[in-house]
């Protein structure tokens, strides 16, 4: 399950979410899902082939308010409809390289979607060196041809401060 040298050496590490965007397959846009327009996250690459992934909205209308100092189950359901974490095993397909390819996160140990569990997420990536601050760019990307949609996931590497 080790990555190759040679691509763990890119993608290993921490990457931190700069855009979350869906369009349908002609180009135009998706309305925003439940991360919402303003959708924080970090992404975590392991060069022995595991990975977890963290994002949630911070749209208002999608968390409780800041000053709850006691949360309700309500609150907590508005969370989790509004967030994504899961973690698995970590693969690149044959043919991938260190600017391009395709991964696969999975089988999938954990999720807070009970449906993602034990299934295979696949996404192509695009590696981008020192192309936002100085920092790499991550654009991860699916076109899902049965669901009308093209999901694009930017993300940059992670500073010592996100």
């Amino acid at each position: 399950m080790v990555l190759p040298q040679n691509i763990a050496s890119v993608l290993s590490g921490a990457w931190q979410l700069l855009n979350n965007t869906s369009t349908y397959l002609n180009g135009t846009n998706n309305p925003a899902g439940s991360m919402g327009h303003a959708s924080v996250g970090l992404l975590i690459y392991h060069p022995l082939g595991y990975m977890s992934a963290n994002l949630a909205s911070t749209d208002p209308a999608d968390t409780p308010p800041a000053n709850h100092t006691e949360l309700t189950d309500a609150d907590f359901a508005l969370i989790g409809r509004h967030s994504l974490n899961y973690a698995g095993e970590l693969h690149v397909w044959e043919g991938s390289n260190e600017t391009v390819g395709t991964l696969t996160h999975g089988p999938l140990t954990t999720s807070s979607r009970p449906s993602w569990l034990k299934t295979n997420q696949t996404r192509n990536y695009i590696v981008s060196k020192n192309n936002f601050e100085g920092r790499d760019v991550l654009h991860l990307w699916l076109r899902d041809e049965k669901q009308d949609n093209i999901a694009n996931i930017i993300w940059a590497r992670a500073k010592a401060d996100c």
